[in-house]
């Protein structure tokens, strides 16, 4: 079974390069990445900045790890106000895409708006990446039932469900049979698994740093972390891609190997 790391912006710093956090994750054993574009410098202003592709190509080609591409979690294409805005850096995503030979994009599906601009949105995407053999794999802001709606209403092959188990957890307000129910609902469909940990809690709301105390909110731990049952959702899969996504950098350094991230995964 394939496993890849998130890359999140927060990692990579003057003092860690992306070279050197691909090489540990190399040495890890896990077999892609996946990256956010803008954030390496590759997107201004809704446009690509074609000098700065051929380093980050080198750089990911050199290290030897596959990778897909991350869409800005900001953009919302069922926002009719700015959706002219959102759908530019969203082309532009899909141009890196295809220049860097990267075969999947995750993007989040919109939280609010016109779910026809969506839809249409992501036909035209998929139709503009599908010769180069890329696609879209929609990922579930909470409700998995919203996001299926968009990839079944989408009807491109191309364009598959990116379920992200810990935001399905919340959705389902730490209820372990709606969680599985909800999986079960986009089985067929997944094209890539998400994992990270958190209570299945939305409220109370509250600050950011207190968050963790209350054990409130989209954490991102490390699987085992919290009380999502990993091992029941993973069996109900044949063979699927999974991403890990840790945000904190702590965390993040200190992550096991795939085979250790894959004894927590089946252990819970």
């Amino acid at each position: 079974m394939e496993i890849g790391v998130t890359i999140y912006p927060q990692f990579v710093t003057k003092d860690k390069t992306l070279a050197s956090i691909l090489a540990e994750i190399k040495i890890k054993e896990y077999d892609f990445v996946s990256i956010f574009p803008h954030t390496l410098g590759l997107i201004v202003n809704g446009c690509v900045v074609e000098r700065k592709l051929r380093p980050i190509e080198t750089t990911l080609k050199g290290v030897g790890v596959d990778y897909i591409l991350r869409m800005p979690t900001s953009v919302n294409l069922r926002d009719h106000i700015y959706y002219s805005r959102h759908f530019r850096v969203a082309k532009a995503v899909a141009d890196v895409a295809i220049k860097l030979g990267a075969k999947v994009i995750v993007m989040q599906s919109g939280k609010t708006g016109r779910l026809d601009l969506e839809i249409e949105a992501i036909q035209q995407l998929a139709d503009m990446i599908k010769p180069f053999g890329v696609s879209i794999a929609l990922e579930n802001t909470f409700s998995v039932k919203d996001t299926l709606y968009v990839v079944e209403n989408v009807e491109r092959d191309n364009v598959g469900f990116a379920l992200d188990v810990a935001h399905a957890f919340l959705s389902a307000q730490g209820d372990e049979n709606k969680l599985l129910e909800d999986v079960k609902l986009g089985t067929d469909k997944t094209i890539i698994l998400m994992v990270h940990d958190n209570f299945g809690k939305l409220f109370p709301q509250v600050e950011s740093e207190d968050a963790l105390a209350y054990g409130v909110g989209d954490l991102h731990l490390m699987p085992g972390s919290g009380k999502i049952p990993f091992g029941k959702i993973l069996r109900l899969f044949r063979s699927v891609p999974i991403l890990l996504k840790i945000k904190d950098p702590e965390l993040f350094a200190h992550i096991p190997s795939k085979g250790g991230l894959m004894e927590i995964l089946m252990g819970h």
